[in-house]
C-alpha cells in the first residue's frame, strides 16, 4: 500500500510545489506557461485532426497552478503505473523462479557406483586404520 500510494503522491506533491514555488525563480512564470502550452498545442496537431474542446480550454485558461497541478497529477499517475508494472513483473519473475526450482526437486539423481578399496580399510575399527592414511603419496611423510 505504501509503495502504491503514498510514494507517488508525496512525489506529485514535491513536483507541483517545485513547480509553483521554485521554478519561477530560475524561469519566467510566463516562459514555464508558454512552453507548456506550445507542448500541448503540438501533442494536439501530432495526434489530432481538430484541436479537441478540453485541449483548446486548458490552454485558454493556463497559468502556472494550471501547470503545476496538471505535471504533479500526471506525475503521480505515471509513478503509481511504474509501481504497479514493475510489482506485476517482479512477481512473474519470483514465480517463474519458484516453479523452476520446484521442478528442480523432482529430478531423479543416480548414485556413483561404489569405490573398489582394500578390504582391510572398509573391516578396520573405530581409530585402527583411518580411512585414506597411506593411500596418497603425500602422507608416508
Amino acid at each position: 500500500m505504501f509503495r502504491l500510494l503514498v510514494v507517488p503522491v508525496s512525489i506529485g506533491i514535491l513536483v507541483f510545489l517545485f513547480i509553483y514555488f521554485i521554478a519561477p525563480a530560475i524561469f519566467s512564470e510566463s516562459g514555464i506557461v508558454s512552453y507548456i502550452a506550445e507542448f500541448s498545442l503540438y501533442l494536439s496537431n501530432s495526434y489530432f485532426e481538430t484541436m479537441p474542446p478540453i485541449i483548446a480550454s486548458y490552454i485558454a485558461n493556463l497559468n502556472l497552478a494550471m501547470v503545476a497541478l496538471t505535471l504533479g497529477l500526471l506525475l503521480t499517475v505515471v509513478i503509481q503505473l511504474v509501481v504497479i508494472t514493475a510489482g506485476m513483473l517482479i512477481c512473474i519473475a519470483k514465480s517463474i523462479i519458484s516453479y523452476l526450482q520446484k521442478d528442480r526437486g523432482k529430478e531423479v539423481v543416480e548414485d556413483l557406483s561404489p569405490i573398489d578399496m582394500d578390504p582391510n580399510f572398509m573391516e578396520s575399527g573405530p581409530g585402527e586404520k583411518i580411512l585414506g592414511r597411506g593411500l596418497d603419496s603425500i602422507d608416508d611423510k
